[in-house]
């Protein structure tokens, strides 16, 4: 959608004085009604960023090719997020005071539910059609809620997690008549963030999408509190067109530390090219090169929901024998292509939903805008449960492990001496095993298993792979194994998950050389024989994962 300013400014607070500084180019355009054509441009741009990083990640993943940038490549997801998100936040700051509550929640809800479904609906059976893997569909997945680390159907939610999230905070800081309180809480985030970053565990700190109780202390929010200090910044003079200069200095030392961290780091600078769009003389539609970067900002949601699986799409059916850059420019273009064909049909969808929005009774709006905040709430409450449990289960399993004398891991029968001295191997009647090693591509190997005992069918176990001595992965059952309740044994499996699907680096491991465990979680394992390596998939299934 364009973005546009009105005449009345509630969301500037600022004293009269400070409007009328020379930093008039807001304030013009907001008097005149007029389109910040410049965000839709960083919209495109931010998009574009992402793209580029995920285009990167499926060449090596998929198809083996190297990166011929890897550090610049990689930190291009992690700006691209954080321009939405800086986009995002200033843009917000506005509505919230603008609209009341309960339209400025289902404004927002409408805006990203629909297209995110049709998206996954259309998707779901393409990729279907050719034999492509499409996982990640459930409750949990599909709300959108905070709920920790798990499979998602394109990928790429983590930061529809977030946004979604800021969206209900602001909406209860609205429903609380604190709206306009909305720069000192911006403010106190931002001292919150500085000060919870050190003091959060590292493998806290780049668990994304974070749990619930992780979501205000995620370095990855910095932006969006950022840009919701921008007006007041702006009003007051403190941002001007050359803060685009400053933040080159923030984005170059994003290489310098590590991809959490950068978050933050790149955020600042997104913060500061936002402010600086929007006090620069606004770039006016006209030209073909102006009116596509405009029009792509307009569909820039589709093209970031779109792109994952059309790059699957691409890996498939390009040549094997083609060049990553064959493969990057072919990719690329039937993003943008699919952008272009669903792009217009989303705009035009959310003008005409928002206009039937406006146009329900406040009544019937307040039931709507209540029952999307309690399936929210429950799975964000019902995923964090689950990633707490899994947390301290997997603590536990490393504390366990760790016990083991030096050297236990370094090969099968090392380690089942180990597990029988202490006496903690898992009973008989546990029947588990590796089913495949497959070669994914030149940079990753797939390792599928399954794990039950039907002695104890509630017992629940983690698979564990060591490569070197050393512990690679260590994953909980994500796949339910209908197929396997025909055998022996395995009659009382039911929806039980016991089966696990886990990727592993084939520069830290070998098929020959993976020692593969299950542990539950009293602390008692087993290790597993290992099954000759399958031939390689190709192209066939799953995607990389998001910036």
């Amino acid at each position: 959608m364009p973005v546009r300013l009105h005449r009345d400014l509630p969301w500037i607070t600022a004293p009269r004085r400070a409007l009328e500084r020379p930093v008039t180019t807001t304030v013009g355009i907001a008097r005149a009604g007029g389109e910040l054509t410049n965000l839709q441009i960083l919209r495109a741009l931010a998009a574009s960023l992402v793209l580029v990083h995920h285009v990167a990640g499926h060449a090596q993943a998929l198809r083996g090719a190297d990166r011929p940038f890897p550090a610049v490549d990689g930190m291009l997801g992690v700006w691209g997020v954080a321009l939405f998100f800086a986009l995002s936040g200033f843009l917000m700051a506005r509505l919230v005071t603008r609209d009341a509550p309960v339209v400025f929640l289902t404004h927002r809800v409408s805006r990203i539910f629909p297209t995110y479904f049709a998206v996954v609906a259309l998707f779901a059976g393409l990729l279907h059609a050719v034999g492509l893997e499409f996982g990640g569909v459930s409750m949990l997945s599909l709300s959108l809620a905070p709920g920790g680390q798990r499979s998602y159907p394109l990928n790429v939610e983590w930061t529809l997690t977030l946004e979604v999230s800021f969206y209900v905070a602001l909406f209860g800081l609205a429903a609380a008549g604190l709206a306009r309180r909305l720069v000192p809480f911006a403010a106190g985030w931002l001292v919150l963030l500085a000060v919870a970053w050190p003091l959060l565990p590292p493998g806290s700190r780049n668990l994304m999408p974070p749990p619930l109780y992780l979501v205000p202390v995620t370095l990855a929010c910095m932006p969006f509190a950022g840009g919701l200090l921008l007006p007041r910044m702006i009003a007051a003079g403190w941002i001007r067109p050359g803060a685009a200069l400053l933040a080159l200095p923030f984005a170059a030392a994003c290489f310098a530390v590590d991809t959490a961290s950068a978050r933050g780091i790149g955020g600042i600078a997104a913060v500061l090219l936002v402010g600086a769009a929007v006090t620069a003389p606004q770039i006016r539609r006209k030209g073909p090169a102006a009116r596509g970067l405009i029009a792509l900002g307009d569909w820039s949601y589709v093209l970031y929901l779109v792109h994952p699986p059309v790059l699957a799409l691409a890996a498939r059916f390009c040549p094997p024998h083609w060049s990553g850059l064959a493969y990057g420019s072919v990719a690329i273009a039937g993003a943008l292509a699919a952008t272009a064909l669903l792009g217009p049909l989303d705009v035009a969808f959310y003008r005409r939903l928002r206009g039937r929005i406006d146009a329900v009774r406040p009544a019937t709006l307040r039931g709507i805008a209540a029952a999307f905040l309690v399936v929210f709430a429950g799975c964000a409450v019902w995923g964090s449960a689950e990633t707490a449990r899994d947390d301290w289960a997997e603590a536990t399993a490393r504390r366990t492990f760790a016990t083991l004398p030096a050297g236990t891991w370094t090969s099968p029968g090392e380690a089942r001496a180990a597990i029988a001295g202490r006496h903690i191997a898992l009973p008989a009647t546990m029947m588990a095993a590796v089913e495949t090693v497959q070669r994914l591509s030149a940079t990753e190997l797939l390792v599928s298993a399954y794990a039950f005992d039907p002695a104890q069918k509630s017992r629940h176990m983690e698979i564990a792979l060591f490569c070197g001595g050393h512990l690679v992965v260590l994953d909980k059952p994500r796949r339910l194994r209908p197929d396997l309740a025909g055998r022996p044994g395995f009659e009382a499996v039911g929806k039980r998950r016991i089966g696990y699907r886990v990727r592993v680096p084939a520069d830290a491991c070998g098929p020959d050389t993976i020692i593969p465990a299950v542990i539950d979680g009293d602390g008692l394992m087993a290790v597993l024989p290992v099954a000759p390596p399958a031939a390689s998939p190709g192209t066939a299934g799953g995607q990389p994962g998001a910036p």
